[in-house]
């Protein structure tokens, strides 16, 4: 055993002697200099954690266990105690200790698995200077515990069937989302979007504080997404219910929209996928539907041009040119079929490369496309409507 002087290790509770390897004694100390007695009632902490998930109704399977010590005496009187011993393992530190020993506790008592990797929850136990407003147990009235609950991920594909919606939450222009008269104090641009159409539902069933979507591409707002659908994944942020139906997640949702969206194939995912959905592969390609209108019109001569269409080098476009970065994309069409609807329009089915820009390779964009339609057919053309009706993402 370490041994120490008389006047350090005197007022120390069996709990600390016993982690910093000095020798026990019989009779226990009322007071511990060390822990302010907190090791001897980790029981109570237990009860604390315990009154928390309970009262906020917290579902999880897996958790792993945080300690902070805010408390001056403790951090001073720890250090001095190590430093005259010699002590250098961690695994001696009080906060240790309260982690090793209420996980365990924790784990027993309502059947949860640790998990340092990915848990589900973060329970951390604050041992603080002052005793807490309101304590429950007053042996450990400068503990407190605090529940971090980590994210859920639901992998989906959504249709959106109106025009006019966008995507994700687009905060007001004129009150930078705040609310104001312009916006109805929403705080936001539109009423509605693809993302707060499935987390008003999605937040109701998990209790969750807010959501982040993240799609594979997007549409523009006056864009509609048909077919099977656009592939995302959608973030709940402090879900206080995990295991949620699914199924009647997709019911409530595609019921409640009328009709401006629909999702599908919905699963839980690990959080690596949304990174995954993101990341684009020079495999990923998409299908539209178009409708060009010209000014002059178009012959077959034109027709047979436009499916000839191959190799496409797009500067970024000018309508999103304050959000992206400037520089020449070259994309490929793998296969163009035309329909004449009249003499100055045709509707278009165009199988490309994901990432090429649909308007600008017919209007031109001021040649910033090329080549587009307008220059091959020596005309003026404009996409007078435009759909999504596949989305195929390698990942």
């Amino acid at each position: 055993m370490n041994t120490t002087t008389p006047e350090i290790e005197k007022n120390l509770c069996n709990k600390c002697r016993e982690r910093l390897n000095l020798e026990l004694t019989i009779h226990e100390v009322e007071n511990c200099d060390l822990c302010q007695n907190i090791s001897q009632h980790t029981d109570q902490i237990t009860h604390l954690i315990q009154n928390k998930i309970n009262y906020f109704g917290i579902e999880f399977d897996s958790f792993v266990m945080a300690c902070q010590i805010n408390n001056t005496q403790i951090k001073k009187k720890e250090k001095e105690i190590k430093e005259l011993l010699n002590i250098t393992d961690t695994k001696q530190d009080l906060k240790q200790e309260i982690k090793r020993e209420v996980g365990i506790k924790i784990a027993k008592t309502l059947s949860k698995t640790v998990e340092f990797e990915n848990p589900e929850v973060v329970i951390l136990v604050k041992i603080k200077e002052k005793p807490v407003e309101n304590s429950q147990y007053p042996e450990i009235s400068n503990v407190n515990v605090f529940i971090d609950i980590n994210p859920i991920y639901i992998e989906g594909k959504y249709c959106k069937l109106e025009r006019g919606i966008p995507q994700t939450k687009w905060p007001c222009t004129h009150c930078k989302g705040k609310g104001c008269v312009e916006c109805n104090n929403t705080g936001q641009q539109y009423k509605y979007t693809v993302e707060t159409l499935i987390a008003k539902h999605l937040l109701k069933q998990t209790n969750g504080k807010s959501t982040k979507f993240h799609g594979a591409g997007r549409e523009d707002i006056d864009v509609r997404m048909l077919g099977e659908g656009r592939p995302f994944v959608i973030e709940v942020k402090h879900p206080f219910k995990r295991n949620i139906d699914l199924n009647q997640l997709q019911k409530t949702v595609n019921t409640k929209s009328k009709g401006k969206i629909t999702i599908q194939d919905l699963k839980f995912v690990p959080k690596d996928r949304k990174a995954e959905l993101k990341t684009s592969s020079t495999n990923d390609y998409k299908i539209y539907s178009a409708i060009a209108d010209f000014t002059k019109p178009v012959t077959d001569d034109d027709i047979s041009k436009i499916k000839q269409l191959k190799e496409i080098k797009q500067r970024t476009p000018q309508r999103v040119a304050h959000r992206r970065a400037d520089k020449i994309r070259t994309r490929n069409i793998r296969n163009i079929d035309v329909e004449k609807l009249s003499e100055n329009q045709l509707k278009l089915i165009i199988n490309c490369q994901g990432g090429l820009y649909i308007k600008e390779l017919i209007s031109g964009d001021d040649e910033r496309s090329h080549p587009s339609i307008a220059e091959i057919t020596n005309n003026t053309c404009v996409c007078s409507q435009l759909d999504v009706i596949k989305v195929f993402h390698e990942n």
